[in-house]
């Protein structure tokens, strides 16, 4: 008989007196729904057009035209001319019309503009309104200096200069009237200009609603629904009632139009609202806990939680959703946007938006961890098709070390190399930059310590016995029994163990190899790259992230360190008390203003003997090659004309040439009929070594040539600027580590 999972018990449902309003009575089940109210033939109140300035602000514009990183570094450079300046000259300049010719472009503007910010108010006033000069005039980059100085004079400027850039509406902020209100309102959703809208209408509040009222009662359509948001906007500045006082002067009739528009963010949702899938059911889906876990939302509370959640997406979710989940465990809200995820049928894309939502808004570690494995399998195709690259969202919402952690595995291992990886490895560095640290430094930090203790280690209890956890040089855990003889599993719990601790000692070891798995291979090969790479940290970093770490400090103590400072540079070891030994074995103690570095063999120079010698005298093995890395040098004279003629006219096959690329080498751009003739690698900004090779890997069909003949192997200044250089000048480390990859290719 096939053995099942035991299923979870089910709480008992909490008393609807203790949910929180929005779960037992959402709006939808107490509001009947009521058709929009549609007025045709209002008449426009008769309104001055208006002006209103918030403290400072005024001040702030006038400066605006000097201010290079407000105006843009391409626009002209206003400067302020002399207090003695001859305004009345420049005026005559301009007004006689000889500033049409005697100045051109960015001169002429220049001209004009000085006169306009600095010059007299009246002349200037003279020549805001000279037409011959209203391209300097509308000049996008100084409208809020005009703005400010000029105030209501400078009103058709501006107008001229919004109704051709609509991306200048922000010039328009201080004023009201209703051309003004009818080109902020179609930016009231834009993704670009709706900050500047939405603030017009947040100033203006009711005043600035009075002036769209004949939108907001027009038949639904998107003028309408851009109206409606505006009245909100205002109405959560300034409150509804003064919105509905004020346009009142369009009749009782359209005050109660706007008094029945839903402005509670509780009562924006769909008129009608989407059905539960089958496979959304709450008898489907694991249950919704109170926060004291005691008791769950009933299967009617959990069902209009996910009416909330369906009417949601990750940009505008329900703001009821908030409210019912300050009531919930969130250890269950987690599980249930998981299962939600899973069960989900259909979809197009690889999420629903409330899903989405939910799983962004609710996602805790386990949950980036478990979405982590399954967004690395998606091929490109997949990732395309589903609109794969959102699911990045959710390690950005949940924002813990394990969701970067998980970013940097898709970064690095996601099967779709076109959008995944460099999707993630953005991500990550945005996540980077808002710590303060490089991307190398936040991989530092995001290692797992996999619940282990203080000591690097593990203790599995089973009552009456017990093991030790210890690891192998590829960070492969293995146990100790009580008397120190190691396993490479873990026995079985047997009869005489305890029933709880001994399961639960063994689900522990299991995890742990699974994790470590994962963890090995990606710190292994990171801290190899940091040798070749010759990067450095502080003594500091070191202790914290070498010494201290519970996991790293068992590769710690398998490789060869430095420590420059001074101009002198010494090498160590860690022991495994985590003390510090040179070579001759003697202590070693850390300058705290030295640099600390994992040094290449061809650094070593006659201390990788003895340094061979000591390891193996500890039989202590490497993780990776370092003290036996083989270290390939140039022949007498070779390279010193740029290319390596040993390995001119070899064959190769074309998956040799591929598993270069997985070594940081690239295939060079399509070329014609399809074909990639060069492999190459950046060394430098300067610097690249390029493999030519015939017929070339044809895209559509890699095995058509299976066999390359490589024509040259040359250092250039770059994959084009086909300069050659000497190998011998390149860094010894980098010489080295090209050559061993090219050595590949020999047959």
């Amino acid at each position: 008989m096939a053995m099942t999972e035991t299923p979870v018990p089910r709480v008992a449902p909490a008393p609807d007196d203790v949910l929180p309003e929005v779960l037992r009575r959402p709006p939808w089940t107490v509001r009947p729904a009521a058709g929009p109210v549609v007025l045709k033939g209002l008449k426009k109140p008769r309104l001055e057009t208006d002006l209103t300035w918030l403290p400072g602000e005024r001040e702030e514009w006038l400066e605006y035209p000097y201010d290079e990183e407000k105006r843009g570094k391409w626009a002209p450079r206003l400067t302020r001319l002399r207090d003695d300046t001859d305004w009345e000259a420049l005026a005559d300049v301009i007004l006689s019309g000889r500033a049409l010719t005697e100045y051109e472009g960015q001169d002429r503007a220049v001209k004009v503009l000085q006169l306009l910010m600095q010059g007299p108010v009246e002349l200037g006033l003279k020549v805001i309104d000279d037409e011959r000069y209203s391209a300097e005039i509308d000049a996008a980059w100084c409208s809020q200096g005009l703005a400010a100085r000029y105030e209501m004079a400078a009103l058709p400027s501006l107008l001229r200069l919004a109704r051709k850039q609509v991306n200048r509406i922000g010039q328009l902020l201080p004023f009201r009237d209703f051309e003004i209100a009818q080109l902020v309102l179609k930016e009231v959703n834009d993704h670009y200009r709706g900050a500047e809208a939405r603030a017009w209408f947040e100033r203006h509040g009711p005043e600035g609603v009075v002036l769209i009222v004949p939108d907001v009662v027009r038949r639904p359509g998107p003028k309408r629904t851009l109206a409606e948001e505006a009245v909100r906007i205002a109405a959560g500045k300034h409150g509804h009632a003064a919105v509905v006082e004020a346009v009142r002067v369009y009749g009782d009739e359209a005050a109660a139009a706007v008094a029945a528009l839903k402005v509670d963010a509780l009562d924006l949702y769909p008129d009608e609202l989407p059905p539960i899938a089958e496979e959304h059911q709450p008898a489907r889906l694991p249950q919704i806990l109170l926060r004291d876990r005691t008791a769950a939302l009933s299967d009617e509370a959990t069902r209009h939680f996910l009416t909330m959640l369906a009417i949601s997406t990750p940009d505008e979710p329900y703001a009821g959703v908030d409210l019912a989940a300050e009531a919930c465990d969130p250890g269950s809200l987690a599980e249930f946007a998981w299962a939600l995820y899973v069960a989900e049928r259909g979809h197009p894309k690889w999420a629903s938006p409330g899903v989405r939502y939910a799983l962004e808004r609710f996602g805790d570690d386990t949950t980036v961890t478990r979405l982590a494995g399954r967004v690395q399998r998606w091929d490109r195709e997949q990732v395309w098709r589903l609109g794969g690259v959102t699911a990045l969202d959710v390690f950005g919402a949940v924002g813990t070390d394990t969701a970067l952690l998980c970013l940097h595995r898709l970064a690095t291992k996601a099967r779709d190399t076109h959008r995944m990886r460099p999707w993630a490895e953005g991500r990550l560095k945005r996540a980077a930059q808002e710590r303060g640290l490089t991307g190398e430094q936040l991989a530092d930090r995001l290692v797992p310590d996999l619940g282990l203790d203080a000591g690097g280690g593990m203790t599995l209890d089973y009552g009456p016995r017990r093991f030790t956890v210890g690891f192998d040089e590829q960070l492969r855990p293995y146990v100790a029994d009580e008397s120190g003889k190691h396993r490479k599993t873990l026995p079985k719990p047997g009869a005489k163990d305890d029933a709880v601790l001994a399961p639960a000692a063994y689900r522990a070891f299991t995890d742990l190899k699974k994790e470590a798995r994962t963890a090995a291979a990606d710190q292994i090969k990171r801290l190899e790259q940091a040798m070749v790479s010759g990067r450095r940290w502080t003594p500091a970093e070191f202790g914290e992230l070498f010494l201290a770490h519970p996991l790293i400090r068992h590769i710690a103590r398998r490789l060869v360190w430095s420590a420059a400072e001074d101009g002198k540079t010494t090498t160590f070891r860690v022991a495994e008390d985590r003390t510090l030994a040179d070579v001759d074995d003697e202590v070693f103690t850390l300058s705290a203003t030295a640099d600390v570095g994992l040094p290449h063999p061809v650094r070593l120079g006659g201390e990788l003997a003895a340094w061979a010698e000591v390891f193996a005298d500890y039989e202590i093995l490497q993780p990776f090659p370092q003290l036996g890395r083989v270290v390939p040098a140039l022949a007498e004279g070779e390279g010193a004309d740029g290319r390596l003629h040993r390995f001119t006219g070899h064959e190769v096959h074309y998956g040799v040439l591929l598993g270069l690329t997985r070594r940081g080498w690239a295939l060079s751009e399509k070329e014609t009929g399809g074909f990639q003739r060069s492999v190459y690698r950046k060394l430098s900004e300067e610097r690249s070594v390029v493999i030519d090779i015939e017929p070339g890997i044809r895209v559509i069909g890699a095995d058509e040539f299976a066999t390359q003949e490589i024509r040259e192997v040359a250092l250039f200044t770059g994959r084009y600027a086909r300069t050659a250089h000497p190998f011998g000048t390149l860094d010894p480390v980098v010489l080295a580590e090209t050559l061993a990859d090219l050595e590949t290719l020999a047959p």
